[in-house]
């Protein structure tokens, strides 16, 4: 992928990476990218403080482990599987 950035930018880029502030061009690159997604999602849902609430609220109610009845799931996995193995039991 090429992307194309104004002299000043890429100066700017090169100069902060020079400074260590990143370990490469690719990094900074990237690093201004995020910060692009993150000042559109603020502007978006209304400011970065609403972002922020918004990010915490869906932190805070994400819980991966409610997503799946692991035992239900296996199961039905093994009961799945008994049926399969029935008929070559023969």
């Amino acid at each position: 992928m090429t992307v194309r950035i104004s002299a000043e930018d890429a100066a700017d880029l090169q100069a902060r990476v020079d400074r260590g502030e990143f370990a490469s061009l690719d990094e900074g690159l990237a690093a201004e990218l995020a910060e692009l997604n993150y000042r559109r999602a603020a502007d978006i849902v209304g400011g970065s403080e609403k972002l922020e609430a918004l990010l915490d609220t869906l932190e805070q109610t994400d819980d991966p482990s409610t997503d799946v009845d692991a035992d239900d799931f296996f199961k039905a996995l093994r009961v799945g599987l008994k049926e399969r193995l029935a008929p070559s039991r023969g």
